[in-house]
């Protein structure tokens, strides 16, 4: 895309609108679907009563991924906002094996609230990244240089995530992040470097200014690898008398084709089901499950259908993690049965 070069100035009286004030509570993210990124950055945000200004410049990356960018010469917003240069950046990627999204807003010669912060240039990075087991973002690289708080002397310095320092009639936070996700498929980090709050003597809100805000956030989980996974097992379910034992495999070998085979008692009921051929076979999606079914002989009877709706490898020992649920139906037999392993365990090979 084009690099827009943009010179803006912005006054409370050119402006004149009336606006509701944040409340400094970001809402929780929204993920796209599986296999998506996005991203988020803008240089400056005022918000106080009568104006509003940006966020501006603002970019946002499209759930495909790719690069956006945009650029605003200077801001000034009298008595509230001042600076030169913004530019921000956002990019991202969906690869077979990983998604990553990063983005990036950077402001020079930030003058807030008539020098009560100041500041050379304020950076802001977020980075996401998922491979499908794990999911991460950080805000490594986010800086701010020349930092001046209440006149004091210049100093280059990445503080704490968070922090807060009281100014007149309001609170600063320094390097603010608001992290999300599951840490496997999903995360987000949005990170605003500099985020000035003030509120009149009641607590009400007068002022809210964010100074380079950038976001990422990725959601991935992986495709079966269709024709290689396969899945091996065996073990228990229930106690006491109420038990059932089983053992099976079933995969797929690619050009070979499916393969299976599985043996099930359910000694309480006295149901005995034995399958040497599987018909169907797929790794579910974005879990560490697989489902498959065949056709089955019940009590040395042939004519039935065995299906495992769900076997789970929910990691090591099986027991009390992993879990199977299966299926029989035939004539005279509609059988069903799932829980937690009480034995045995369950390994899934994806490959």
């Amino acid at each position: 895309m084009n690099l827009r070069m943009r010179y803006c100035l912005l006054s409370l009286a050119a402006i004149g609108l009336l606006v509701g004030l944040t409340t400094g509570n970001a809402p929780a993210w929204n993920f796209a679907p599986p296999n998506s990124v996005s991203g988020e950055a803008f240089g400056i945000s005022v918000n106080a009563a009568g104006i509003t200004v940006g966020p501006t410049p603002h970019v946002v990356l499209p759930p495909d991924g790719g690069m956006v960018r945009d650029q605003l010469m200077s801001v000034a917003v009298p008595n509230l906002a001042t600076s030169t240069t913004l530019g921000v950046v956002t990019t991202g990627s969906i690869g077979p094996n990983t998604a990553s999204a990063q983005s990036s807003a950077t402001v020079e010669q930030v003058n807030l609230l008539n020098s009560v912060v100041r500041a050379e240039a304020v950076v802001a990075m977020s980075s996401s990244t998922a491979d499908g087991s794990t999911a991460t973002s950080t805000g490594e690289g986010s800086t701010l240089i020349g930092l001046s708080i209440n006149g004091s002397a210049p100093v280059d310095v990445t503080p704490s995530a968070n922090t807060q320092i009281a100014i007149p009639g309001g609170t600063l936070t320094l390097n603010e992040q608001i992290l999300e996700g599951d840490g496997v498929h999903t995360s987000a980090l949005t990170v605003n470097m500099i985020h000035v709050v003030l509120k009149d003597p009641l607590g009400t809100i007068t002022a809210d200014i964010i100074v380079s805000s950038a976001h990422s956030d990725v959601n991935f989980v992986p495709a079966p690898k269709a024709g290689n996974a396969f899945m091996t097992g065996g073990g228990k379910l229930g106690t006491g008398r109420d038990i059932a034992t089983f053992g099976f495999n079933a995969g797929s070998r690619g050009a070979g084709g499916l393969h299976g085979q599985l043996q099930y008692n359910d000694h309480a009921q006295g149901l005995k089901v034995h399958s040497v051929s599987i018909d169907s076979f797929r790794v579910i999606a974005g879990t560490p499950c697989v489902t498959f079914s065949g056709g089955a002989r019940v009590n040395n009877v042939d004519g039935y259908r065995v299906t495992v709706n769900q076997a789970c490898d929910n990691g090591e020992p099986g027991v009390g993690h992993d879990t199977f649920d299966i299926s029989v139906t035939g004539p005279g037999v509609s059988y069903s049965r799932h829980g937690t392993l009480t034995g045995g365990n369950l390994q899934l090979h994806p490959e």
